[in-house]
């Protein structure tokens, strides 16, 4: 690659993907990325690449226990047939064949449970290691940016939506599709808006459709767009984490307000792969409270803690209460 077409060597991209510049540098990559064709093309490539290798980095080998215990199974088998064989009176055959049969039961259920717990432990492994870095751009954006104004809008009432500002999001972070006229703000966030523990922080199919309010628009949207732009800039985790408690001990990012929430009525989101789309809910935000004020997670309560900003760098508490319809006015699923 030229420098004389290109302001960053190939070296200074993978370092750019991997999270190794510094902010300037990262913004000046992602503005140059924005425009260049060969690239984001290479990009792709060296991302790729890297996923294949993670991949095969912590890929568990087929487990060969199976075999080894069917093998032993069957000479276990052999020779206590043989015994029964040479054994000359019938009641030491009926005693051996007892204890063939037992002792075969005992090495099946072994067989059984070892096979279980590999299975559920390569099940985990799998969760938690789908997504371990972040996927291409091209897999987080909508291509169609009508299908995703629809998607945010889904989010809320029409009654609040179709008055309220739309934003979707492009390769610099989000733009405006819609000025709006009401306060609200609809948008469709994405994975790293999940706690950064989240084995799903990376997940490419997330599509959380949401409408602040006039007081989450002022005090929470600014974190959503603040994460969204250090993730675009290739920011590590860790330079995030630090960035947003900086954000807040110097007041760059706002406490949220009083009366701060947020609609998430979509029947057409998709939240993460075990939730799916959920059930439609409204979101309250606070400054940090105990959960026990809203009596929230108590048996029969409708109020659940939600742990996006659980743990995190967020001074957040944020609380979860479904409703019973979908935004388009249809019958939500019973909780």
């Amino acid at each position: 690659m030229s420098t004389n077409r290109h302001p960053i060597e190939q070296e200074e991209l993978m370092a750019y993907l991997d999270g190794e510049l510094s902010a300037d540098q990262a913004t000046e990559a992602l503005s140059h990325l924005e425009l260049c064709p060969e690239c984001q093309t290479l990009a792709a490539d060296f991302r790729g690449v890297s996923q294949e290798l993670l991949a095969w980095e912590v890929e568990s080998p087929e487990v060969g226990i199976s075999s080894e215990l069917n093998a032993a199974l069957g000479e276990y088998l052999q020779k206590r047939q043989a015994a029964k064989v040479t054994s000359s009176r019938l009641e030491n055959r009926v005693m051996t064949s007892r204890w063939v049969w037992a002792g075969a039961l005992a090495i099946v259920c072994v067989v059984v449970g070892l096979k279980l717990t590999l299975t559920s432990r390569n099940q985990n492994e799998d969760r938690s290691t789908a997504y371990p870095s972040m996927a291409s751009i091209e897999k987080y954006l909508m291509p169609d940016s009508n299908a995703e104004i629809a998607l945010a809008r889904s989010a809320a009432p029409e009654a609040i939506s179709s008055d309220a500002k739309i934003l979707v999001l492009g390769w610099r972070g989000y733009e405006t599709a819609d000025e709006g006229k009401n306060g609200f703000v609809c948008m469709v966030e994405r994975s790293w808006m999940s706690p950064f523990n989240s084995a799903e922080f990376w997940n490419p199919k997330v599509r959380a459709p949401l409408c602040f309010n006039p007081a989450a628009a002022q005090s929470i949207l600014p974190l959503t767009i603040k994460r969204t732009e250090m993730v675009l800039a290739g920011l590590s985790k860790a330079q995030m984490i630090d960035s947003i408690k900086a954000g807040f001990h110097n007041k760059e990012l706002p406490a949220p307000e009083p009366g701060a929430m947020c609609y998430m009525m979509s029947r057409a989101g998709y939240l993460n792969d075990a939730l799916g789309h959920y059930v439609p809910h409204l979101m309250f935000y606070f400054p940090l409270t105990d959960k026990s004020s809203w009596g929230a997670d108590l048996p029969d309560s409708p109020v659940t803690l939600n742990p996006q900003f659980r743990d995190g760098p967020e001074p957040i508490t944020e609380f979860v209460i479904p409703v019973g319809k979908w935004s388009d006015g249809t019958a939500a699923p019973v909780m």
